[in-house]
Parts: structure tokens; C-alpha cells; sequence
């Protein structure tokens, strides 16, 4: 009876450490900054982001858009050791069944930085991917959208504009 009893109180414990250990998500509005990470996003106007929640270290932030689709932006170590943003986009894109073209891989600017995209076009759905390093070394930075063909045009606006507004920031 008592080994019952320690049992329940030590997983009543357990549960509660778990619990209280998991991360808060939070809402942004302005600017995301990750000191961790070394890098700040504006969130555009109007919208909201979603912040945390995820286990382990905090990498980015999730952006909600109006269309019902997302942008999501996190930095990470470079541990495949890419060469280049170019190589590492080809990797970001979805696998997928579909039978449209083998994606395009161009050069832009994020922030900055010079980086790499690719888009997929997948029946109603679309992604678009851009990766850039950090100069210097260090982490890798991506902006991922994923959205329905029908509001393509306004969230990819929406994606340029979060991409024009990344930021290196001190690295801590």
C-alpha cells in the first residue's frame, strides 16, 4: 500500500515537472528578435506571430497570414555542412509526389545577406523556401511560406517583405 502511494505521488510529481517544464508559447506583434540565433524579423502590420512552444532551444517564429497560410522563419546550425545557401534550398523543399517542374533555384537577397530560393507548386498548394548564412559562419537562416495558389500573389508580397526586414544581430 505505501509502495502504491509513492508510486502515484511520484508520478503525480512527474506530471507536474512536465508540465512546467514545456515551453510557453507567446505572441509577437513588431519585431522578433533571437540573440541565440543572431538574427530579428519585423512582423508585418496587422499580423500576429507565435513564438515558443517547441521543444528544445527556441529557433524562430511562426507567422499567421489572413489567407490561412504561414511563414515561418528559424535559424539553425549548419551541421550538413553546406556549402552554399543554393545547396541547402534544394534540400528545403518538401518531397512530394507532384509532377510539375523540378523546382527553380534563384539568388536573393534576404536582408543583407545573399541567399538562395526555390518554390514548388504542388495542386492547390505552394512553397516557396529562401536560405541564407550568416556572414562570417555560424548559423543558416530560413523563411518558409506555405500557402494556397488562390493567394499566392498577397503572401508572397507578405514574404518579401518579412525577408527585406531580416536582420543580423549580435550572437549570443
Amino acid at each position: 500500500m505505501v509502495t502504491k502511494k509513492v508510486r502515484w505521488i511520484a508520478g503525480l510529481l512527474g506530471l507536474v515537472v512536465l508540465t512546467s517544464a514545456r515551453p510557453e508559447s507567446r505572441w509577437i506583434e513588431g519585431t522578433y528578435r533571437n540573440p541565440a540565433l543572431g538574427y530579428s524579423v519585423k512582423i508585418p502590420l496587422g499580423l500576429k506571430a507565435i513564438a515558443g512552444g517547441e521543444s528544445g532551444a527556441e529557433r524562430g517564429v511562426r507567422i499567421l497570414l489572413p489567407s490561412g497560410g504561414e511563414i515561418v522563419v528559424f535559424g539553425e546550425p549548419n551541421s550538413l555542412d553546406w556549402k552554399s545557401p543554393e545547396e541547402g534550398v534544394r534540400m528545403g523543399i518538401p518531397n512530394s509526389d507532384c509532377t510539375t517542374d523540378r523546382p527553380q533555384i534563384k539568388q536573393v537577397k534576404v536582408g543583407q545577406l545573399n541567399g538562395a530560393e526555390a518554390s514548388l507548386v504542388c495542386g492547390d498548394r505552394m512553397f516557396r523556401v529562401l536560405l541564407a548564412f550568416r556572414k562570417g559562419g555560424g548559423p543558416m537562416y530560413w523563411l518558409r511560406l506555405e500557402t494556397v495558389r488562390s493567394h499566392q500573389s498577397e503572401d508572397e508580397a507578405i514574404l518579401k517583405s518579412v525577408a527585406a526586414s531580416f536582420k543580423q544581430i549580435r550572437w549570443e
